[in-house]
């Protein structure tokens, strides 16, 4: 094979890009990813899923922090926490990051190709560098995996020159650290950064089209996470849209309108309204492949285009967006091209992590979902505040919900709030996944005490209501 010929060349550095072409290594393949940037991880590493959960995990520590004499300490008063004092943990894991990503590549026998990629024909990739110079490379497969990026609604007038107004990957060039915040959409990313920013000292705005935070949720969870945010001191503005943005000043921001005739003051704005597939002059229309109004790419179960030898993957196909669905998908891809196939994943059996403060986690159904199948099922709940391990270190915010199959006894789904949620969802996962009964949770030991026990409360509550 020459050397400007491989078995899989991916478009994107990110995380799907990545593990295809890592697994595509691991099965004798020849593979490269091509990056636009110098640095590798994309989306992911360097504006989306790392530095917002080093953002987290900063609030989290202050929050704590101004909590310590919940344990009886007297630590000296903490003081308003700087712009820079924020993002000094999310660069340095960005770094880390980056260097683990480049040796990973360089562990595996991938080939890096710096510049712009762009699709020639189902089995030619042509890339442009930052001097201009082209340089075509022939391919068995292809795979995009470009990622995503802020959707801006271009009707709606948002003024983003004024530099007061952010995108979710634009956040980080924030100048200053504002008193009050605007955050329009209460989705994923949008419900992330309202309780990032209230738990740093913020007065935080959340709005959204929609009747409920986090709609797509269990009710139960939606509405929790609602008082929770509440609690923190996010005023939530539900069924409200922006209609108008007026500039007081750089010092005082905005005036903000909404439908509803209500007026609110904020120093700057968060626009979290959705992201659009990164697919611009990627050559698609050369091969016939049109994405939707999303900018995003159809493919089947097993993320192929319609055109057999290009397949699509990560947040450039759409929901769930996630880093670990990425990931799976990436290596999946691989597999599928090289004849080694695994059984697709239903949606479903994907877990769901939400790093608000306190975290969301769901794997399965939702209550909704299930009652419109017509599913016979019963319900569990378990709240932090009465499990011991919680009360011990103070993280008693946020319940479990169980929800279980009333004539086979299979747990169906678990939805978790808790400062722990992400990875309390584990256990959840395995037993949803391999199918258990609800009666696991009561007839095995778990340690004691521990946050896992919630598993158990909510399955005892569970059983309780059947009699």
């Amino acid at each position: 094979m020459s050397i400007n010929r491989f078995d899989l060349i991916a478009i994107g550095g990110g995380p799907a890009a990545q593990k295809a072409a890592i697994q595509a290594s691991k099965l004798g393949k020849k593979a490269a990813i091509i990056e636009k940037d110098p640095y590798l991880g994309g989306g992911c590493v360097h504006w989306g899923t790392i530095p917002s959960k080093s953002l987290q995990e900063t609030s989290r520590f202050y929050r704590n922090l101004k909590l310590s004499n919940l344990h009886g300490l007297q630590s000296p008063q903490t003081t308003q926490l700087t712009l820079q004092e924020l993002m000094f943990r999310a660069s340095t894991v960005i770094e880390k990051e980056e260097d683990v990503t480049r040796e990973q590549m360089i562990q595996n026998r991938v080939t890096t190709l710096t510049g712009w990629g762009k699709i020639v024909d189902p089995n030619r990739v042509e890339v442009t560098d930052s001097a201009g110079r082209k340089k075509v490379y022939e391919t068995e497969n292809i795979l995009i995996a470009t990622g995503s990026s802020p959707r801006r609604p271009l009707n709606e007038n948002i003024p983003f020159e004024e530099g007061l107004v952010y995108d979710s990957d634009g956040l980080f060039a924030m100048k200053k650290m504002p008193s009050t915040l605007a955050v329009i959409g209460a989705g994923i990313i949008g419900s992330e950064y309202a309780t990032i920013f209230a738990h740093i000292g913020v007065k935080v705005h959340l709005f959204d089209s929609q009747n409920r935070i986090l709609g797509f949720l269990d009710e139960d969870i939606s509405n929790e996470m609602t008082r929770i945010m509440q609690n923190a001191g996010i005023q939530i503005h539900v069924d409200s849209s922006i209609t108008n943005y007026k500039k007081i000043s750089d010092e005082e921001g905005f005036e903000l309108t909404t439908n509803k005739g209500e007026v609110v003051r904020v120093n700057q704005v968060l626009i979290s309204r959705g992201r659009l597939g990164n697919v611009d002059n990627l050559g698609l229309e050369s091969v016939g492949i049109i994405p939707n109004d999303r900018k995003q790419i159809q493919v089947n179960e097993n993320y192929q285009t319609n055109i057999p030898t290009i397949y699509a993957c990560g947040d450039v196909i759409g929901f769930p967006s996630l880093a670990s669905v990425s990931m799976y998908q990436g290596a999946y891809v691989a597999k599928h091209m090289f004849g080694h196939p695994s059984v697709p994943v239903d949606a479903e059996e994907f877990p769901i992590g939400i790093y608000t403060l306190p975290e969301i986690a769901t794997i399965g159904p939702t209550e909704e979902a299930l009652k419109k199948r017509g599913v016979s099922y019963g319900v569990g709940l378990a709240k932090f505040d009465t499990i011991t391990r919680a009360q011990i270190s103070g993280d008693q915010v946020g319940l479990l919900k169980i929800l279980f199959d009333k004539q086979s006894r299979r747990v169906l789904g678990v939805h978790i709030i808790s400062d722990k949620a992400t990875e309390l969802i584990a256990l959840g996962q395995c037993v949803v996944n391999l199918k258990a009964p609800i009666e696991y949770f009561t007839e095995h030991i778990f340690n004691y005490p521990t946050m896992i026990g919630a598993y158990k409360n909510a399955a005892n509550d569970a059983l309780l209501r059947e009699k």
